[in-house]
């Protein structure tokens, strides 16, 4: 939370790339992408709940294991190629107001496909949106 501000990450995360195969768990280093995002994410000040949203019992099972909540699966609906970030954003979303019982006044999307982002670059876009 920042400046009363709750803050939610979604990671998407979806099975069925079809340029490379899980691409999301693809390794750099010997370390899954979606797990270098749990290792962002571990180190953001602000963030109030971090989500993959993924259809895929393995990339699931990598982001748990690197400290990432998947309360819920993507339904095959919201993981075509043509379903659209904003979609999948929306669902996860309102799956997790639901769940949690809460509003979330922010959302940041951080895809596994960037793994050159830092913390800090988080960290300050966060602070710019919600600060000006």
């Amino acid at each position: 939370m920042l400046e009363n501000k709750t803050i939610l990450i979604v990671v998407p995360a979806r099975g069925g790339s079809k340029g490379i195969k899980l691409k999301n768990i693809a390794k750099i280093n010997g370390v899954p992408l979606v797990a270098l995002v749990g290792r962002v994410v571990k180190q953001l000040p602000y963030v109030d709940r971090a989500v993959v949203s993924t259809d895929h019992e393995k990339i699931a099972q990598i982001a748990k294991e690197s400290g990432l909540d998947v309360p819920f699966m993507r339904p095959k609906a919201l993981s075509g190629d043509f379903v659209g970030d904003w979609e999948v954003l929306n669902h996860a979303l309102l799956e997790c107001e639901q769940i949690d019982g809460r509003q979330y006044d922010v959302i940041v999307m951080l895809q596994p496909t960037s793994p050159l982002r830092k913390p800090g670059h988080v960290t300050a876009s966060i602070e710019k949106l919600i600060k000006g």
